[in-house]
């Protein structure tokens, strides 16, 4: 794809295929290291998987729904016809399960190996690093984003580094990597719903600094109350801890 060697009719194959790459890279890891059962070390219990994915949800949305009252309110952007609103509604539950199970090879990566394995860095090194090499892990986008201007490029990168960890931050609280893997599925569903079929949106600097402000926020209470991670059944933090 950055090369140009297959078509760009075939993006939409392979994108979802990648996403699967941080989960096989975990696979051989854990296989050559086996630091402990696949369940504890990708953390793949359901209990609480509802209360805290509904959480995570109900961030996502609430957050974009302010960005965009906050967008309109002001007049930078305009609300698009209703029409085109409920035509656009009918997709979000399909789409948040598909980018959900999408999703699945990221967040066990990110949330559910390397969360387990590095959880002895603390909460907030643990969420800039992984957020960074996320960051780095999503630079063959620009392969097919088209011709955008580099600054709409570096905030589209940028915006990546709030998620980390509020997912980082489900993952901890909850001890299961479904509610990060959920919220993710959210975030491209959910939020893109609000965000770009409610109104009619175009990039703006100020709009998506709130969301990053607002979702640095959310991390933060979250975290509140939980500053080590829990596991399955144990509030312990050296039960998450690399050996």
């Amino acid at each position: 794809m950055v090369f140009r060697l297959v078509s760009p009719d075939f993006d939409n194959l392979i994108v979802p295929i990648l996403q699967l790459t941080p989960l096989l890279a975990a696979i051989i890891m854990w296989l050559a290291r086996r630091p402990g059962t696949f369940r504890a070390t990708f953390a793949t219990g359901w209990r609480g998987t509802p209360r805290w994915a509904g959480i995570g949800i109900g961030l996502i949305t609430a957050i974009a729904a302010i960005q965009a009252v906050i967008a309109v309110a002001a007049g930078i952007w305009p609300l698009n016809p209703l029409d085109q609103i409920l035509a656009a509604a009918i997709w979000i539950v399909p789409v948040f399960f598909l980018q959900s199970v999408f999703a699945i090879g990221e967040e066990f990566g990110w949330r559910g190996w390397l969360a387990t394995r590095a959880a002895s860095w603390g909460f907030w090194p643990l969420a800039l690093v992984s957020g960074a090499v996320w960051i780095v892990w999503h630079l063959p986008v620009l392969a097919v984003i088209g011709d955008r201007p580099p600054w709409d490029i570096v905030i589209y990168f940028a915006g990546m580094l709030p998620w980390a960890p509020l997912l980082l931050a489900l993952r901890w609280r909850s001890g299961s990597v479904w509610p990060a893997v959920l919220t993710h599925g959210a975030i491209n569903s959910f939020r893109v719903f609000v965000l770009q079929s409610v109104p009619d949106a175009t990039d703006h600097l100020l709009i998506e600094v709130i969301g990053w402000i607002l979702t640095l926020a959310a991390a933060l209470w979250l975290m509140r109350a939980s500053p080590v991670p829990v596991t399955q059944g144990s509030t312990a933090a050296h039960s998450l801890s690399p050996r």
